[in-house]
């Protein structure tokens, strides 16, 4: 038995994907020592305070709002446009202290004031609109709504021999296993996968996703024309030096 998972072919991948249980089972991998490094990391290099107002942008399940908040950092908001995934974030409540708070939202259209937001993360979850003009627009939402001198930390993936690398990679989850079939366009610099999730029912949901993968200068300049300065770009969330062969570019830019 196939389900196409509710999708309507009118909707973009990115609004498709994220609904029902699929996405559970395809990113179950994340672990909570993972979560913790990375918050670790945002809150040395973006000099968090727990008065702050902190956005978690596209926040899917809402692990890295819940570490925040159990850390004390109250006025963390987990911001995301997917229902299903904010039920599922919400169904959690934190193991202490006060619950973590979120608000469905399109990151291109955010709901809060000019300048209203002390620093923001954007994690795995840009390149995925039609052109570089519509990513362009996420970062000057961004901006907006960031006060002058606050921080955005990104994680991305930039285009290199491993991150391109094309072919088969299978995730086993709790309840089901998700087939990935990835390939590579190098005239668009778009990684397009298509991804299957089979339940042990025997129930099938199918997904395609596309994203575009930046290099680390052209990510450079998209970011200086919504507004921001660079001020330091990693390898990893061990601190390590950005290179040709890093399989990720972790970003800290400044609001100008």
């Amino acid at each position: 038995m196939t389900s196409n998972n509710a999708r309507n072919d009118q909707e973009p991948w990115w609004i498709t994907n994220y609904r029902g249980h699929a996405p559970v089972q395809r990113y179950s991998h994340h672990n909570l020592a993972k979560t913790r490094r990375t918050i670790d990391f945002y809150i040395r290099h973006l000099g968090l305070e727990p008065d702050q107002t902190i956005l978690d942008l596209c926040c899917a399940f809402g692990r890295h709002t819940r570490e925040l908040t159990q850390r004390g950092y109250a006025r963390a908001v987990g911001v995301d446009l997917s229902p299903d995934m904010l039920t599922h974030a919400t169904s959690r409540d934190a193991d202490a202290g006060q619950r973590p708070r979120f608000v469905r939202a399109d990151v291109r259209a955010l709901p809060f004031d000019n300048a209203s937001a002390d620093a923001a993360l954007l994690l795995r979850s840009f390149g995925f609109l039609d052109t570089s003009k519509e990513d362009l627009g996420v970062l000057k939402e961004i901006a907006r709504v960031l006060r002058p001198g606050a921080f955005l930390g990104m994680d991305h993936f930039p285009p290199n021999s491993a991150t391109t690398k094309v072919g088969k990679r299978v995730l086993e989850g709790a309840t089901a296993t998700t087939t990935m079939h990835t390939s590579w366009d190098p005239a668009t610099n778009r990684l397009n996968t298509h991804m299957s999730t089979r339940y042990k029912d025997g129930h099938v949901d199918s997904f395609p996703s596309s994203s575009r993968l930046y290099k680390p200068e052209e990510l450079g300049e998209l970011l200086a024309g919504a507004g921001f300065a660079v001020e330091g770009q990693f390898g990893g969330y061990d601190g390590s030096r950005l290179s040709e062969d890093s399989t990720r570019c972790v970003v800290i830019a400044r609001r100008l």
